[in-house]
């Protein structure tokens, strides 16, 4: 009876948890899908054309009228008063004008259908009387000195950024690139860098003494704006003199100029312009990758192979004739090339260390043509955002402390002599550095200082005797791949660096198990087998100028890669 009643009790168990399943489906949907979603959804709906009743009427008031219903007429003068041409100027037009007191001067003009709007801003360009237009009506003013606010939106910080790549006679030396501020440190500047800026500033006292013979090449990037903006006002008003003035507010993001009006009108047109091109932003992605070379490749990769098959993908796909010897990149110029060959066009080589730029459509692509020459290993996969002229750095790795300096300080007293070593210790970074600077044009296309920096720091022991004492002191071995270079690409392309080789030597020992373990016989049981292997690094980088559509673009990308992860986490769920 027991068991019979504990089997009915089970199957009335199992169906109640089926209709259960059954009648509430378990959803599998991850939070972070469901986010996302939320912001591609917010991402990709179109921006409301309507604009508020206050901004609309505000805008119509301040603007003169529309040049198709404005009143056209032709003006010929000559040589009147400017304050009667003014007040004359608007009869049967049915625009009001209001001249300033202070209105002076006599105006020459003869112009053909034209309004009023235009009329005025010729005067304004010719002979200095700026307007404004407020509520439909027109106020002139003088050709005298007036104070005008202009707002601008921009950081209130310094920046001071160094690359730093030295081979020096006596002792080897690089570093990262730095990159410092009124509000902190990224990288590892040293005292070298204030011999850099102390160069940058005319002081030549140190430049023979700092730099010992050998190959270095130093590049500063140094922002400040708000004095740049304030020294380049300066030039366009002609100087701070004669009551002119310029003054600026980096907190309130506020610049006050004194100037004539046509000086006033030519600040107002510089600033436009700055604020667009200092605000242009640019996405960086990079790969920095390792290829242990196959056998046949030991003089490095061969490009001209790879740009072979893409020259045949790219043919392949748009239904072109196969032709291996076009080449599918831009001159610098960005004219399509299609007239050198390979090697001559993607590839700028030099002893093996080259610079190219590619038009692949997925950097995936080309990852897969590098795996058809040796085993490929992604070291990083940085992605980075910086506006225009900001140096923009990554540090993947860690800083371990080594003895860079001892010394000994002797105590002598009556009975004995101590001897106390002074030991010095100093950080060196193991790891991935890379810190690029772009500039902006307004095509699109980017002009990249980059300099990678692949280091690795080992440890070797030493051996010192001080006095009569011996040290056995672990110091640093450091192994460095880097390279410093400036190359210009459009928005999309690929900028490929390569040729950074390095050959590796294993050495495998082996022994017959006990044999190998006699003493004086055993070296004749024991092998050792020395093999080498070439690797060659390689940074892909790709600059995207980004607008609208590119964070767009972004953002579905960023979903798909979250529905990816969903999908594989729900397919396992299933599995089990």
């Amino acid at each position: 009876m027991i068991w019979k009643f504990l089997g009915r009790f089970s199957m009335a168990l199992i169906g109640a948890l089926l209709l259960a399943a059954c009648a509430q489906p378990q959803d599998k949907t991850l939070s972070i899908e469901s986010e996302m979603a939320q912001v591609a959804t917010a991402a990709n709906e179109p921006v409301p054309v309507s604009v508020p009743d206050e901004v609309h009427n505000e805008l119509h008031s301040n603007s003169p009228a529309a040049p198709s219903t404005a009143a056209r007429f032709d003006v010929a003068v000559n040589d009147i008063p400017a304050r009667a041409f003014f007040l004359s100027l608007v009869d049967g037009t049915g625009v009001n004008v209001v001249v300033h007191p202070e209105v002076s001067g006599q105006i020459t003009l003869n112009l053909k259908d034209v309004s009023v709007a235009e009329v005025l801003d010729v005067t304004r360009d010719i002979y200095g009387y700026d307007f404004k237009v407020k509520n439909g009506i027109y106020t002139v003013y003088p050709n005298h000195l007036r104070t005008e606010v202009f707002h601008l939106n921009y950081l209130d910080v310094q920046r001071v950024g160094v690359s730093d790549t030295s081979v020096l006679i006596g002792r080897g030396e690089s570093q990262s690139g730095g990159v410092s501020g009124s509000a902190g440190n990224i990288g590892n500047n040293s005292g070298d860098t204030q011999n850099l800026l102390s160069m940058a500033d005319g002081d030549t006292s140190e430049r023979s003494t700092a730099l010992t013979p050998g190959s270095r090449v130093q590049t500063l990037n140094r922002t400040d704006f708000w004095l740049s903006v304030r020294t380049a006002v300066a030039a366009i008003i002609g100087g701070e003199s004669e009551d002119r003035m310029v003054m600026v507010s980096p907190q309130a993001g506020i610049l006050v100029v004194k100037a004539l009006p046509h000086e006033l009108n030519s600040v107002r047109d510089f600033l436009e312009r700055s604020e667009l091109s200092v605000g242009r932003q640019v996405i960086l992605e990079a790969k920095i990758l390792e290829v242990r070379l196959s056998e046949g490749y030991d003089t490095g990769i061969d490009w001209s192979e790879i740009s072979g098959q893409l020259a045949y993908g790219y043919n392949r796909d748009l239904g072109r004739t196969l032709n291996d010897q076009i080449t599918w990149t831009e001159s610098l110029n960005g004219d399509l090339s299609a007239q050198q060959t390979v090697t001559d066009g993607i590839l700028k080589q030099t002893d093996r260390l080259f610079t190219s730029v590619l038009q692949v459509p997925d950097i995936s692509e080309l990852i897969s043509l590098l795996q058809t020459q040796g085993n490929v290993q992604v070291l990083s996969s940085p992605r980075i955002s910086t506006v225009n002229n900001q140096k923009a750095v990554i540090r993947v790795g860690s800083d371990e402390y080594f003895i860079t300096g001892i010394s000994s300080n002797t105590t002598a007293n009556a009975s004995a002599v101590t001897s106390t070593p002074n030991i010095e210790l100093s950080p060196f970074f193991s790891g991935i550095s890379l810190d690029v600077t772009p500039q902006i044009s307004d095509d699109d296309s980017v002009i990249l200082h980059i300099h990678p920096v692949v280091s690795d720091v080992t440890d070797q022991q030493k051996v010192f005797t001080i006095g009569s004492e011996d040290f056995a002191l672990p110091l640093a071995l450091r192994g460095v791949r880097e390279s410093d270079s400036i190359v210009r690409a459009r928005s999309g392309q690929v900028i490929v660096l390569g040729g950074l080789m390095q050959e590796i030597q294993n050495n495998e020992d082996g022994k017959n198990p006990g044999l190998g373990d006699i003493p004086l016989l055993g070296s004749l049981f024991r092998t050792t087998t020395r093999s080498s292997e070439k690797t060659e690094l390689v940074i892909l980088l790709r600059p995207t100028v980004t607008d609208d559509e590119t964070w767009t673009n972004e953002v579905n990308s960023a979903l798909e890669r979250v529905n990816n992860i969903g999908d594989a986490h729900r397919q396992m769920l299933e599995e089990l």
